[in-house]
């Protein structure tokens, strides 16, 4: 190390060249560094989606679900299959293990579809290469004076493939609006005056719009193309299509119904603001890509949608943008690290007593921090909140600290004498260099662990990781190179060491307090041991949880209706909870989505509507609610006016990732996987009884699969086998007349359109009608359906969930007040006591009580894996174990007490952040240890007596300890102490940090000493 520091005092033009260098290049990643909120935290995920309208949900779970869950069994590398099948449509979703290619992942999946048996017309799609929390953007459709209808109509066929054009752009979902359908809307008594049925309308139809190709001649030298046009264009076309000849005459499509422009049945809709009936596109991140740069594109597409390409009456109108919440995060951040680098710097002033060795000392935390940009950059990965607000300015001037601090010391020791600055400068380093190389590679193993946490926790701090492995090696190189040649130049008249009567109270009364340590060290190592076992005892109230809620500055509220309620009914009751949402001051903008858009790529019904609930900036909240918990609950209150409506309070992208994490619409639930329905559902009630008696346990909801009313029209085989009729007729009729088929499609332009044919409104509106639909038999005869079939109401299911091959039915639910591992543990006790289930039925709690349990396992061997690193490590340093083992022993007894002590003064329960932050602090302590034991080796080697050296390393060098110790506390404290959107990550991990280190400098620098005189012996190999 010391010949790092004599070559850099030999060549301080190249040293200095160098450093700019690294300034610019470091400021130019800056620029390109791309900034997200949050880490994209859910595994790599492939969505199948399979709609087959009209089909109940048995028979899709029978026929498509099952099939296809079959069809990608044994695919490598996959964790869990899911699905859900409900009315219309299956949905699977295929979840990968943590660091697959989510390429590999989606080949492998359409490798097999090909080879899946699917009934005829229905065809799976696979969903766009988007993670669950990848939606980066939400806007609106407005204009003056056009319908729903026309508006999404522009949303499908001109807006969405402009926005899918733009580059890292995966979809641009749209989501409300009727979904314009040219309609044949039949008469039954005109269709039984000519003896014709639905079917045979729809046949003609499809026979009756198709273009020809003739091939081509020549003639007069020129190429002609021979083309038939038969497409039909115009409702005009449409009803001049032939349908049968009775006596000569042409019956066409007019004479027996109606043909008109009209919607499809709506599956769901969007309302915004005051309005009932919007339309709203979704644009959706493509995994990998970098969210600011793919935010730029989308907003220079709204403007020149807005300027160019759309009707002057029609506005894209943004109204989420995941771009106002890196900015505010980023503005939280930017704070943070100011006030910390300022608290450094004051620090280091004070303890120093001299502007210049605290500016130089400063220097290394912006060449630090460019330099872990640098190595980002060339990793080609984004910084995040964690990432950066986690950044401890103090941990990375510590080894500048000593450095400067012994340089200072030596030169203000010499003055009087003639000065050679260089040689004291060397000789200076040379005290320090090697025990400052291994104290800073103490610190980088203790975070050398995290890059073994996998899954949610693994991904969120695996960044933060990064980045401060690469700012503490940028701050020791620039500790070793530059700070000498600064130190050369602006101390080269020499020092004054002025007196500092505020440290020299402090050093004067540490001095009678060790003195007494000295005397009785096996007291002070049991006064330690007391204090630290003490603390323990607060463990159990403090309470444990997986992960802070990442604050994301917004709503999601769900509210789950009877599982029956019709759309009709259900659109009625959204404006209303969106007028109460709108209500509060706080709020900026309110948008519900009722039911499922019309891809299908949201596997929901009528019951479930959301609500995105945009809120002011914190800061700007005046009125009587001033946190967003008082604001949900109040909220909460005045939702209550909806009885037998279960509200569900989450976040725009959290509850995305929830759903992707349990499969439900919940971040917390239980599962009971079992083969039949019906008593899946009556052990889910028995255990949402038990869990609605568990303190903490709010907001317990089953999820009813059964009770689905459903209008059955079972065939009578003997009947229609008197008037040669099939069970294919019957049902083509069913499907045509009641449900409406698509016949054809009717193309204009780009745009291509659906013509269905179906039966008039009053002619299938319940089950009287239905059975008075005729039947055209082949004698000619019109027959009613009833003659034909036994129809009855009968209850089915609303939608199936599976699981790894296995149906299941879930219990959602949610904790508060009360830590997420204390409640669900308690319910777990008594489910498993009060509920019995039967043979082949299961439970599995899943959810952030899964990832809760994975994350303690990985830490519980984490933690030891830290010490036996750092122990190790220090052994190659002393070559011996006694001293290793005091500093092991010392750090133990000292850092986990402020930790411990302040999550139970703050409520703040453990989790995977705060247990990080104990990783990060053993390492940080370390330090302050080999500072002091290498000093005193250091004295001994020189021939000082081991009880003299003992007390005067600890008195030299308290003034270097405290200063390490306190810039490394105060570096984090604003972020320990910060509040607002963003903060709520890293502020366990930050309170841990500063906590430890208090409690580890007041603790060890009684408690060092005393370790130090329990092992010394006058043999001792010293290493320094």
């Amino acid at each position: 190390m010391n010949r790092i520091v004599a070559a850099s005092l030999g060549q301080s033009f190249l040293v200095i060249l160098l450093t700019l260098i690294l300034t610019g290049s470091g400021l130019h990643s800056l620029k390109r560094l791309p900034v997200d909120a949050y880490p994209d935290l859910s595994p790599p995920i492939v969505e199948i989606v399979t709609q087959w309208p009209g089909h109940a949900a048995e028979e899709v779970e029978r026929l498509i679900t099952v099939p296809v869950e079959l069809g990608m069994n044994g695919i490598p590398k996959t964790a869990t299959t899911r699905s859900i099948s409900l009315y219309g449509l299956s949905d699977v979703i295929i979840t990968f293990n943590n660091g697959t290619d989510d390429n590999f992942a989606r080949q492998e999946v359409f490798n097999r579809l090909g080879d899946l048996t699917l009934p005829d017309g229905v065809t799976p799609s696979v969903s766009p290469l988007s993670a669950p929390s990848g939606l980066i953007y939400r806007y609106v459709l407005q204009s003056t004076d056009r319908s729903p209808m026309d508006l999404k109509t522009l949303e499908a066929w001109t807006i969405e493939p402009q926005y899918k054009s733009v580059p890292g752009v995966a979809d641009d979902s749209g989501f409300g609006g009727g979904t314009m359908q040219y309609q044949v809307l039949l008469d039954q008594a005109k269709l039984a005056a000519v003896g014709l049925s639905a079917p045979q309308v729809e046949a003609s139809l499809t026979a009756n719009n198709a273009n020809a190709g003739g091939g081509f001649y020549s003639q007069g030298g020129q190429f002609y193309y021979v083309r038939g046009m038969g497409r039909m264009e115009t409702l005009e076309d449409i009803g001049n299509v032939v349908v049968a000849v009775h006596d000569g005459t042409p019956v066409l499509v007019k004479d027996v119904g109606r043909v008109t422009i009209g919607i499809a049945p709506r599956l769901g809709e969007f309302g915004y603001e005051k309005q009932d009936d919007a339309v709203e596109g979704v644009i959706l991140l493509r995994t990998g890509e970098k969210t600011q740069d793919v935010l730029k594109r989308v907003e220079a597409k709204t403007k020149e949608l807005n300027d160019q390409v759309l009707p002057k009456d029609v506005k894209v109108v943004p109204f989420y943008d995941r771009s106002d919440l890196i900015a505010l995060t980023t503005k939280i951040v930017e704070g943070n690290l100011l006030r910390g680098m300022l608290l450094v710097v004051v620090i280091l002033v004070f303890f120093l007593y001299d502007f210049r060795a605290g500016m130089i000392v400063a220097v290394t935390i912006p060449l630090a921090l460019l330099f872990a940009f640098i190595c980002l950059d060339l990793q080609n990965a984004s910084a995040n909140l964690l990432s950066i607000g986690a950044v401890d300015f103090g941990i990375l001037v510590d080894g500048a600290v000593v450095m400067v601090e012994n340089i200072f010391r030596q030169i203000a020791e010499r003055k009087g004498t003639p000065l050679n600055v260089k040689a004291i400068i060397r000789d200076a380093a040379a005290e320090v260099d090697r025990p400052l190389f291994y104290a800073v590679a103490v610190i980088v193993v203790s975070f050398l662990p995290i890059y073994v946490l996998s899954g949610a926790s693994g991904t969120l701090f695996k960044p933060m990781a990064d980045t401060m492995i690469f700012a503490l090696v940028g701050s020791l190189i620039v500790t070793l190179t530059l700070l000498p040649v600064l130190c050369a130049w602006f101390m080269r008249k020499g020092v004054t060491e002025r007196r500092n009567r505020i440290f020299e109270a402090i050093k004067s009364v540490y001095i009678k307090g060790l003195d007494i340590c000295l005397k009785h060290p096996w007291a002070t190592t049991l006064a330690s041991t007391v204090v630290l076992a003490a603390s323990l005892l607060l463990i159990p109230r403090i309470g444990a949880e997986f992960m802070p809620q990442l604050d994301e500055g917004a709503l999601w509220v769900r509210a789950t209706m009877p599982y029956t309620i019709s759309f009709d009914e259900s659109a009625k009751i959204t404006p209303k909870i969106r007028d109460i949402l709108r209500s509060f001051p706080e709020v900026t903008t309110v948008a519900s989505e009722l039911g499922r858009p019309d891809d299908g790529t949201d596997s929901t019904g009528f019951f479930n509507v959301e609500f995105y609930v945009g809120l002011k900036p914190y800061s700007e909240w005046t009125g009587k609610y001033r946190t967003k918990a008082a604001l949900t609950e109040a909220i909460n209150q005045k939702l209550q006016a909806f009885p037998g409506i279960m509200f569900n309070y989450t976040q725009p992208a959290e509850d995305a990732v929830d759903e992707a994490e349990t499969g439900l619409k919940s971040a917390l639930a239980v599962k009971v996987f079992g083969p039949d329905l019906n008593t899946l559902q009556e052990k889910g009630k028995s255990i949402k009884q038990v869990l609605e008696q568990v303190r903490g346990i709010r907001d317990v909801t089953l999820v009813q699969e059964l009770g689905q009313p459903s209008l059955t029209i079972k065939i009578n085989r003997g009947a229609i086998a008197r008037y040669g009729v099939n069970v294919a007729d019957i049902n083509a009729l069913i499907q045509t007349a009641i449900g409406g088929d698509v016949a054809t499609e009717v193309v204009q332009q780009e745009k291509q359109f659906d013509l269905v044919v179906r039966l008039e409104q009053q002619y299938r509106d319940n089950p009287e009608e239905i059975g008075n639909i005729l039947v055209a038999t082949p004698g000619g005869q019109q027959i009613p359906l009833k003659e034909f079939a036994d129809i009855q109401v009968t209850n089915g299911a609303s939608f199936i969930y599976r699981e790894n091959n296995s149906r299941y039915i879930g219990v959602q639910f949610s904790v508060e007040g009360r830590d997420l591992a204390g409640a669900v543990g308690d319910a777990i006790a008594q489910v498993n006591k009060k509920v019995e289930l039967p043979q082949g039925y299961r439970l599995d709690w899943g959810g952030e009580y899964s990832d809760y349990t994975a994350s303690r396992a990985q830490l519980n061997v984490i933690l030891p894996l830290t010490l036996a690193l750092i122990f190790l490590l220090l052994f190659t340093l002393y070559s011996n174990f006694k001293f290793p083992f005091i500093t092991v022993l010392g750090v133990l007894l000292s850092a986990p007490v402020g930790g411990i002590v302040a999550l139970w003064i703050t409520n703040t329960p453990f989790s995977v952040s705060s247990g990080v932050g104990f990783l990060a602090l053993f390492g940080v302590s370390v330090q302050t240890a080999v500072v002091y034991i290498s000093y005193v080796n250091e004295l001994r080697r020189a021939g000082v007596d081991v009880t003299d050296a003992i007390r005067q390393g600890a008195i030299l060098r308290l003034r270097p300890i405290m200063m390490t110790a306190l810039v490394a506390a105060l570096g984090l404290l604003p972020a320990a102490l910060a509040t607002g959107v963003g903060t709520d990550t890293q502020r366990p991990f930050a309170l841990v940090i500063v906590s430890g280190l208090f409690t580890r400098l007041l603790i060890s620098i009684f408690l060092m000493p005393a370790l130090y005189a329990l092992v010394a012996r006058s043999g001792d190999r010293l290493e320094v």
